[in-house]
């Protein structure tokens, strides 16, 4: 049972992760190479690299994610299905936002800024930390 409840969040994450590194997508309609709807999509491109002056998501910021979503892992109703849910959008969230941190830097921003949230998010997902991830 262990070994279902660890690769389901795993499968999850690797699904999405091929799912965000289509580099054949079509470009969002109406975007055309020098314009600015092309450079604005240019960054989601590059993932997890930060775009030229772009800086880490502050704690406040993650805390008010992690705040917004606590109604939809509330009503998951599994500890799996809450950390695969997690996995995938807090992934996603952060590939929008320019730079992906690692389990540690989620887990130092919140335990300063919003330990609360952070011990109920990863209660529900079952986790001890967002290293986990």
């Amino acid at each position: 049972m262990r070994s279902i409840r660890m690769l389901a969040p795993t499968l999850c994450l690797v699904f999405a992760l091929t799912a965000c590194a289509d580099g054949g997508a079509p470009e969002p309609s109406g975007a055309t190479a020098g314009t600015p709807a092309a450079a604005d999509a240019a960054p989601s491109a590059i993932g997890s690299a930060p775009a030229g002056g772009s800086t880490p998501v502050s704690a406040k910021e993650v805390c008010a994610y992690l705040d917004g979503q606590l109604p939809t892992l509330r009503g998951i109703g599994s500890e799996t299905g809450t950390m695969a849910n997690l996995t995938v959008n807090l992934y996603s969230w952060y590939e929008k936002q320019g730079a992906v941190p690692t389990g540690r830097q989620i887990d130092d921003q919140t335990r300063q800024e919003c330990p609360a949230t952070r011990t109920e998010v990863l209660e529900l997902a079952g986790m001890e930390s967002f290293e986990r991830l």
